[in-house]
């Protein structure tokens, strides 16, 4: 498998085809990244750190989740929440469901998290 590519545990919710990604960075669109999907229709997503929306966003993953990125408990993981974009200029956050990636075993999984606090669609940028 090539080192670059992210390997979904379980494809993203409406992108089933798509099991393989891709995370594209620079520092001109920093605090973003691109998820671009590789299978299927080759889904592309705008996402960023949850920490550059909330500062303080609980990045606590669960011992079966950890399990399934195969990452030990130390193990720093990335966290990369998705940003859609509506029609207009309103772009919004999704706090509540973000993707979380071991970079050692280059493993991809979107958690849900319990806290009902954190939205989906938290707004970002305002008209």
């Amino acid at each position: 498998m090539n080192e670059d590519v992210i390997a979904l545990v379980s494809p993203l919710p409406g992108f089933e085809g798509c099991r393989r990604v891709v995370l594209m960075a620079a520092p001109e669109i920093a605090p973003f990244a691109r998820i671009q999907g590789l299978d299927g229709s080759k889904p592309s997503f705008l996402a960023l750190p949850p920490q550059a929306v909330v500062a303080k966003y609980d990045q606590t993953l669960g011992a079966a989740d950890r399990a399934k990125l195969d990452a030990d408990e130390d193990e720093p993981l990335l966290w990369l929440s998705i940003v859609r974009v509506d029609g207009g200029d309103r772009a919004y956050v999704n706090l509540r469901a973000p993707l979380v990636i071991n970079p050692r075993r280059m493993l991809g999984l979107q958690v849900l998290s319990a806290d009902e606090q954190l939205p989906m669609d938290y707004p970002f940028l305002q008209e």
